[in-house]
């Protein structure tokens, strides 16, 4: 049997109550992609999205150059996550931050929230409009109900209180590279994420990396004051150094498991 592709394209709902039955005009862009790019005919079967949790199957039932709609079979409310993952991660250069954005939502990430920290060498505004249009591809493939929030913060400080604020969360986890290095044995006996991660069993889960050059002394002290707090943790990677965008991909996919996996 030959596997089918099954497209996804999104629509804004607004406050409308999509049914069974109604057609649905896609947006001019979302047309083009589908009449132009992918080069799909009336009556091949799709799938709708809003990113916010409602997802349709649909049959494409006008297919025009500028013009492309659907007919919608069944809609899903996708019940909203019990628990979330969100990273915090300090701005890296352009193409890092690709790999960041790509890892972040393919793990499931529900809030990426990009830091200035002191040791960012990047001085390229961030576009969020442009990271918003990465998210949506990215989701198209993955078909995650749920679209990634990406947010700029002016530091990890002001970072911590928002997330302190706006999630139902234990502790930071600060993911820390010193136990790698080996003239530098600060934190030796430090936690490996899954092992810390696992003693929390309700709660979101929020973890932060630093950029290329790591935290900056001052960070470093900031955390450790949140950690005697009881706000923050500090935790291992393993015994590796790894690039930013490898910690927040190891970090997002062992996190992501710890809140999809069922209970034993």
């Amino acid at each position: 049997m030959e596997y089918k592709q099954v497209w996804r394209f999104y629509v804004d709902r607004g406050q409308r109550e999509f049914v069974a039955g109604q057609t649905v005009q896609l947006s001019p862009d979302e047309a083009h992609y589908a009449a132009a790019v992918l080069r799909l005919a009336a009556g091949e079967q799709v799938e709708l999205a809003d990113g916010m949790g409602w997802t349709a199957s649909a049959v494409l039932e006008r297919v025009e150059k500028k013009f492309v709609s659907a007919v919608i079979h069944e809609c899903t409310l996708h019940a909203t996550p019990a628990r979330r993952v969100v990273a915090l991660v300090g701005v890296t250069k352009p193409g890092a931050l690709d790999e960041i954005i790509q890892v972040c939502v393919e793990a499931g990430v529900a809030e990426l929230i990009l830091c200035k920290a002191d040791k960012t060498t990047s001085r390229q505004e961030i576009k969020l409009e442009k990271v918003m249009r990465q998210v949506g591809e990215i989701c198209r493939i993955t078909k995650s109900p749920w679209s990634m929030r990406v947010v700029c913060a002016e530091s990890f400080l002001s970072a911590f209180e928002k997330v302190h604020g706006q999630y139902n969360v234990n502790k930071v986890l600060i993911c820390d590279e010193r136990p790698a290095h080996t003239l530098e044995r600060v934190s030796e006996n430090t936690t490996h994420l899954l092992e810390e991660s696992r003693a929390f069993a309700a709660g979101d889960l929020l973890f932060a990396v630093g950029p290329e050059a790591s935290f900056s002394s001052v960070e470093y002290e900031f955390f450790l004051k949140e950690e005697r707090a009881g706000r923050a943790k500090f935790v291992s990677l393993g015994p590796r150094i790894l690039r930013t965008p490898a910690a927040v991909a190891a970090a997002a996919y062992l996190l992501s498991a710890c809140v999809e996996s069922k209970p034993l």
